[in-house]
């Protein structure tokens, strides 16, 4: 989520009537795969102002969302998103990690970029962020916020929470042990944007010891002074039952 870029606004056809814009590559893929589903429940961790929850609501018409985000002011503009969206949507302010109870969130000048861990090599950033004075934070594991909502299983679990997600992964153990987790769509690493982060492939060694496959690898952001680095991009990954053929 670090400076994304956005979408400019399409004007109307002549008749005056909306068209909705192309899907963002990421959800078309988890639309081609999970479309037919009668009822899907999602976790969104790190859902910043709420968008790609609000792509869920609106591309899944059955779907049940858990959205979670901790800094107060990306908080106060989601739950303006997700207004109207009734019951469908339920916003906590929790950071998802691999244990529960309270964690510093680093926060920075730019609201994509809060994250658990420290800022790491700023080359790797399309601008400068400044760090600014943490804030504690509630924090939950992914099993434990199931438990709690008497959820057994999850059919999309979607993370952008700036090189914490295996610290996430880890914290739902449980559900991962049993492939309780149909879809994981996740922002991925590739440079040291954060100290101590994972990169991809730790998180992909991880997921792949558990059964779950890549299935593909989205929006690759590349270095704009050398097209040759990859920083960051998002990447799906399936449990098993998902790759059975006819």
């Amino acid at each position: 989520r670090m400076f994304r870029r956005k979408t400019a606004p399409q004007s109307l056809p002549r008749e005056a009537e909306p068209v909705r814009s192309p899907l963002p590559e990421l959800l078309a893929a988890q639309v081609r795969i999970l479309g037919n589903a009668p009822v899907l429940s999602v976790v969104d961790a790190g859902a910043h102002h709420g968008d790609t929850a609000v792509q869920y609501l609106e591309h899944f018409p059955n779907s049940r969302v858990i959205a979670l985000e901790p800094e107060p002011a990306n908080f106060a503009i989601a739950k303006e998103a997700f207004a109207p969206f009734g019951e469908r949507v339920e916003l906590l302010p929790f950071a998802l990690t691999d244990r529960d109870g309270s964690v510093a969130l680093r926060v920075t000048s730019h609201s994509g970029a809060h994250s658990l861990l420290e800022v790491g090599d700023m080359r790797y950033y399309d601008a400068p962020v400044e760090t600014l004075v943490p804030i504690e934070v509630r924090a939950v594991t992914l099993d434990s916020l199931l438990a709690a909502h008497r959820l057994d299983r999850l059919d999309i679990l979607k993370m952008d929470i700036q090189g914490a997600e295996l610290l996430a992964l880890r914290g739902a153990g449980q559900l991962l042990s049993r492939r309780a987790i149909r879809l994981i769509a996740l922002e991925v690493l590739f440079q040291p944007l954060y100290r101590s982060q994972p990169t991809f492939w730790d998180i992909a060694d991880h997921l792949r010891s558990l059964g779950y496959a890549l299935q593909g690898i989205y929006d690759q952001r590349h270095h704009a002074d050398n097209h040759a680095i990859l920083r960051w991009a998002d990447a799906v990954f399936v449990a098993p039952e998902l790759l059975a053929l006819p």
